[in-house]
């Protein structure tokens, strides 16, 4: 059993995470300590082995140091909270958008309809499902499902300032829908 160091503790309080979103990960396997840590909906753990860099034992669950890194504290609380997975469509442009939002989704289709996103201002909400667990995981296995397809497009989002779109799948509403419900499947 690991302890949490004073400087461990003011760090996680630093960055606002609360104690209860670590768990001791001491003497266990990678695969125990995901099992144990989906189980219990811990994102961080400690108690492992210390990385490289700095000799810091804070990691996420896929064991990135979050003292070293601290991007991969906002990537990881992503990837397992609750929200809306969803599928938008562009009929113009036959685009699928594959989306993760915790407020409604139809706020985040009104936002891509302004902002002409991926160079269409007719995007349509056509699935989503409210995930009380991991909903920014099932986002990127849907991701992973649909990559073949993957268009990166850039657009300009407003007079001189351009942005890339990676979260764009050029492909049908159909093949989109089943990658969507094949991902939610396996939850």
């Amino acid at each position: 059993m690991a302890t949490l160091s004073n400087a461990q503790v003011r760090f996680l309080q630093e960055q606002g995470i609360s104690l209860s979103q670590v768990f001791d990960g001491s003497g266990l396997r990678a695969k125990e300590r995901i099992a144990m840590m989906d189980a219990l909906g811990t994102p961080f753990y400690y108690g492992g082995a210390k990385c490289q860099a700095g000799g810091h034992t804070l990691r996420t669950k896929p064991g990135h140091c979050i003292q070293c890194d601290t991007s991969k504290i906002a990537f990881q609380l992503r990837h397992s909270a609750s929200g809306h997975v969803y599928v938008a469509y562009s009929d113009s442009r036959k685009y699928a958008k594959v989306g993760y939002s915790q407020a409604h989704p139809d706020e985040r289709i009104a936002f891509l309809r302004r902002e002409a996103y991926g160079t269409a201002s007719d995007w349509q909400l056509k699935t989503t499902r409210y995930l009380e667990t991991h909903a920014g995981r099932r986002e990127f296995e849907i991701h992973a499902r649909l990559e073949q397809f993957r268009k990166p497009v850039i657009y300009e989002k407003s007079p001189g300032v351009f942005a890339e779109c990676r979260e764009i799948f050029s492909c049908s509403l159909q093949i989109a829908i089943t990658a969507y419900k094949d991902a939610l499947r396996t939850q």
